[in-house]
């Protein structure tokens, strides 16, 4: 009688082991996890210039409103799943300005009379089921020298792609481009570069 009750419940243990990973996977599926995205960017404008120019960080306004974290990318609030980037996202878009500044010929430095910092105001993807997925970029770029601001400029930039998670960053890196772009053109025509 003993083996009998020890039998049945290593039979009810295993099969309550075997319940509980079922819901454990379901619920995973069911909420999603967090992913991480990696990005490599690359500058890409053919804008050529001369100088010296700083960048200084820029703030991401979703994040200091504690929206989401410095490093999430801003999503529906019915995605069932949260993107982040692998650094924060105002560090990236400093970065990538840093990298289309230099390819363009100009020389970066931190002691430079003109600094270059701003506010991401929207770095928003959205994806749908069925539908194409969008990102959304907002910026506020303000040139400095010293505590005057010399320039402040605004970018938006859509960009829209196939329904695939790889997209999500060639979305991101083809809307930076394209503020960072028109920013550069932008400082070149009002002579502040």
């Amino acid at each position: 009688m003993i083996t009998d009750l020890l039998a049945g419940s290593r039979f009810l243990s295993g099969h309550w082991l075997l319940w509980t990973a079922g819901l454990l996977l379901f619920l995973v599926t069911a909420t999603g996890c967090p992913r991480m995205v990696s990005m490599d960017y690359q500058p890409t404008n053919p804008l050529k210039g001369q100088g010296t120019v700083g960048t200084a960080p820029f703030r991401y306004q979703a994040s200091d409103e504690q929206l989401v974290r410095p490093r999430q990318v801003e999503t529906s609030p019915s995605a069932k799943t949260a993107l982040f980037l692998t650094q924060e996202i105002g560090v990236f878009f400093s970065e990538a300005l840093r990298l289309e500044l230099a390819r363009s010929g100009y020389t970066m430095s931190d002691s430079s009379d003109r600094i270059v910092s701003g506010t991401i105001t929207r770095f928003y993807l959205d994806w749908r089921s069925g539908e194409d997925r969008s990102f959304e970029l907002a910026a506020t770029y303000t040139v400095q020298s010293g505590e005057r601001a010399l320039f402040s400029w605004h970018c938006s930039s859509v960009q829209a792609g196939p329904n695939m998670l790889a997209e999500d960053s060639v979305l991101i890196r083809k809307g930076t481009a394209d503020c960072m772009h028109r920013f550069i053109e932008a400082a070149q025509d009002s002579k502040v570069f």
